[in-house]
């Protein structure tokens, strides 16, 4: 484990930050449901993003169409996208006025993306589950 993904985990991961979590779903049967489930249990404040389900509610938090909408600044941008669908997320990423850690779940990852946004200035973890490392890790 390289020293940047320990230290992303020990300040975003093992401690409650705040957290992203693009591609949320309300459906029950999707890894993303339980991973924010396990996450909202320890005290993360997490920023439900999908355009299905912009306006409404995702485990009782307001869902945004996109990162632009969000109403404050993450800690981490978790991608629950595969890399074919997130050409709209990395414009988005970009636009941000900051740079959070950029956590690509199983599934999502895309090393032409991580490389762009790593030499961009983002920390990017890739191809680790925030759920399983806070159980591994914390």
């Amino acid at each position: 484990m390289t020293k940047e993904k320990e230290e992303v985990i020990r300040e975003f991961v093992c401690k409650p930050s705040a957290i992203a979590i693009v591609g949320a779903s309300s459906n029950r049967e999707r890894p993303v449901f339980a991973v924010m489930s396990y996450l909202l249990e320890r005290g993360f404040r997490l920023f439900p993003v999908n355009p299905a389900y912009a306006g409404q509610k995702v485990l009782d938090l307001d869902c945004a169409a996109s990162l632009l909408e969000l109403s404050q600044n993450v800690d981490v941008v978790a991608l629950f996208v595969g890399a074919k669908n997130q050409e709209p997320i990395l414009r988005d990423l970009r636009e941000m006025p900051y740079r959070p850690v950029v956590w690509m779940q199983p599934g999502a990852e895309n090393a032409e993306a991580e490389k762009a946004l790593q030499v961009e200035g983002f920390p990017v973890v890739s191809g680790a589950c925030l759920m399983a490392t806070h159980r591994t890790h914390c």
